[in-house]
C-alpha cells in the first residue's frame, strides 16, 4: 500500500520532486503523506493533494514490472544524495539498486564534443570504473554516451534521466541504456511516469547526477552550457570538481577553463582524480594497467589495425590497403569499435589511442 501511495504522491507533485522530499521528510513516513497537519506544514495545496488521491493505476502497470520506487525514507536511497535540502523525494530505479550507494563519479560534458574529447571521455571512464568507482552520467548524445560505453569495459555505470520511466532519451541510446542494465548497472528517475522530456527539466536532472556522486569531470564544456550548470550544481554540494584544460582555439574548453579559473582541480590524468582519493590509488593502477594490456592484446589480435595512420582512415583508403571488399571491410571496422579500439569520424574512421 505504501508503495502506491508513493506513486500517486509522485505523480501529484509532477516534475517538482524537491516538493515530495520535502513532504515526506516531515511526514517522516510514507503513511502519514495523507495527514492534514502535514500537508499543512509541507505546505501541499488542496488541489495538489486532490490529484494525489485522484491518481489512478496500479504500480505494476505504470512501470511495467521494471521499475522499484525508493523513497528518501529508505534505507536504500542514496545517502550522499539525502544530504541535500532539494533530494528529489522518490527516486524510479530499474537495474542495481545497489549502486545508488555505491562510491560514484560523475562525468559529463558537450554533446557536440571533438574527437579528442569523446576518446578523453571513454578513458578516463574506462580507467575509474576499473578502479572501482561507479561512473553516473546523464545519457545524453556524445560526452556521456562515451563516458558510459568508457565504464562498460571494467565496471558498472548509472544514468541519471531527465524524464519519467516510460521514456529514453534520446531514442538513439536505447541500445546503450539496454547494454548498461545487462551489465549490472541503473538507470534513475526522479520524474514519475507521464513526464515527457523537455529541456526545462534536465537542470534538474543534473543536480541528481552531481549529488550521487563524489566529484564531478567536466571533459569539454561552452561558457554556457547544462554541464557548467553540473559543475556549479556540484561546487554548491559541497563535492569535487575536476576539469580537463584545452585548446583556446576550441569553444569547448572555454567552460573548462573558466571552471578551472575558479577553482577546479585540474584534470590531464588519472591522478589527478584519484590524488582527491588516495585509498583507491593502489587499486585503480593495477585495474588501468590490466586494461591496458586487454587492450593492447586486442590491438595485437586484429590485422586490420596494422592498415590505419594517424588522422582519418577513410573506408576507400582501408579497402585499398587490406585488399578486402567494402562489406567485410565493414563489418570488422564495426566490430572494432564496439571493442573501443576505432571510431566514426567524420571522413572515415580514427585510430583510439587507450592508455
Amino acid at each position: 500500500m505504501s508503495q502506491e501511495l508513493l506513486l500517486r504522491a509522485s505523480l501529484a507533485c509532477g516534475a517538482n520532486s524537491a516538493l515530495l522530499g520535502r513532504w515526506l521528510d516531515i511526514a517522516g513516513d510514507v503513511e502519514r503523506l495523507v495527514d492534514v497537519d502535514v500537508c499543512h506544514e509541507a505546505g501541499i495545496k488542496p488541489e495538489r493533494l486532490a490529484r494525489l488521491h485522484a491518481a489512478n493505476g496500479t504500480l505494476d502497470a505504470r512501470l511495467a514490472g521494471h521499475w522499484q520506487l525508493v523513497s528518501c525514507l529508505d534505507p536504500d536511497y542514496p545517502p550522499l544524495l539525502n544530504a541535500l535540502s532539494d533530494k528529489p523525494g522518490v527516486l524510479f530505479v530499474r537495474g542495481s539498486i545497489d549502486l545508488l550507494s555505491s562510491p560514484q563519479l560523475a562525468i559529463v560534458g558537450a554533446r557536440g564534443a571533438s574527437t579528442e574529447g569523446l576518446d578523453n571521455a571513454f578513458r578516463f571512464a574506462r580507467a575509474l570504473a576499473g578502479a572501482g568507482f561507479t561512473i553516473t552520467s546523464g545519457l545524453a548524445l556524445g560526452i556521456d554516451s562515451h563516458a558510459h560505453r568508457g565504464a562498460l569495459v571494467t565496471g558498472k555505470t548509472l544514468a541519471v534521466l531527465g524524464h519519467g520511466p516510460d521514456f529514453i532519451y534520446p531514442r538513439r541510446n536505447t541500445l546503450l541504456a539496454e547494454q548498461l542494465l545487462q551489465q549490472g548497472g541503473a538507470l534513475v528517475t526522479e520524474f514519475p511516469p507521464g513526464i515527457a522530456p523537455h529541456r526545462a527539466f534536465f537542470p534538474a536532472r543534473n543536480r541528481v547526477i552531481s549529488g550521487l556522486a563524489l566529484g564531478t569531470l567536466i571533459i569539454e564544456a561552452a561558457v554556457h552550457s547544462g554541464s557548467l550548470i553540473t559543475a556549479r550544481q556540484a561546487a554548491q554540494q559541497g563535492r569535487e570538481v575536476f576539469a580537463v584544460p584545452g585548446s583556446i582555439h576550441n569553444p569547448l574548453s572555454r567552460g573548462c577553463h573558466q571552471l578551472l579559473r575558479d577553482g577546479a582541480n585540474w584534470l590531464e590524468s588519472v591522478d589527478d582524480v584519484l590524488a582527491a582519493f588516495e585509498a583507491m590509488q593502489q587499486t585503480a593502477q593495477a585495474a588501468d594497467a590490466d586494461a591496458d594490456a586487454d587492450a593492447d592484446a586486442a590491438v595485437a589480435e586484429h590485422p586490420l589495425l596494422r592498415h590505419f595512420v594517424s588522422g582519418v582512415n577513410a573506408l576507400d583508403q582501408l579497402v585499398l590497403r587490406t585488399q578486402q571488399s567494402a562489406a567485410t571491410l565493414s563489418q570488422s571496422l564495426f566490430e572494432l569499435e564496439m571493442d573501443g579500439l576505432v571510431q566514426r569520424v567524420p571522413g572515415g574512421y580514427s585510430r583510439r589511442h587507450v592508455r
